[in-house]
């Protein structure tokens, strides 16, 4: 599953739109909010080129601290991803590098909880 993270300016002055990967939308959030950045979640879903659905998470950065505040959070989400492989076949999870046990139960019963592509039916 890889993980994914744009950001785009969003409507309002200072306001950030970060895009990110479903499954990790709610721990950029908790990230953000725990670094102080108020941080919710908008209904735009989209379906990335890799068959991923994608979350946008909004918050704003009014002044240079809530920038530099952002920067720690974004760091630290990534920094928690950082060299995370895994490698999946038809019988579920291959290969996992970086991930804890709880990760891999976490995501084991993600896979099984997700409904087959109309192609598969």
């Amino acid at each position: 599953m890889t993980v994914i993270l744009m950001w785009q300016q969003g409507d309002a002055v200072g306001e950030v739109e970060f895009v990110v990967s479903e499954p990790h939308a709610d721990e950029l959030q908790a990230l953000l909010e725990e670094h102080d950045v108020k941080a919710e979640r908008r209904s735009l879903h989209l379906r990335s080129a890799g068959a991923q659905v994608l979350a946008t998470v909004v918050t704003i950065a009014e002044n240079p601290a809530a920038w530099a505040t952002l920067g720690v959070a974004v760091k630290t989400f990534l920094d928690r991803h950082k060299g995370k492989e895994i490698r999946l076949d038809e019988n579920g999870v291959n290969e996992a590098k970086n991930y804890s046990a709880r990760d891999i139960e976490r995501i084991v019963k993600a896979l099984s909880e997700t409904p087959p592509d109309d192609d598969e039916q």
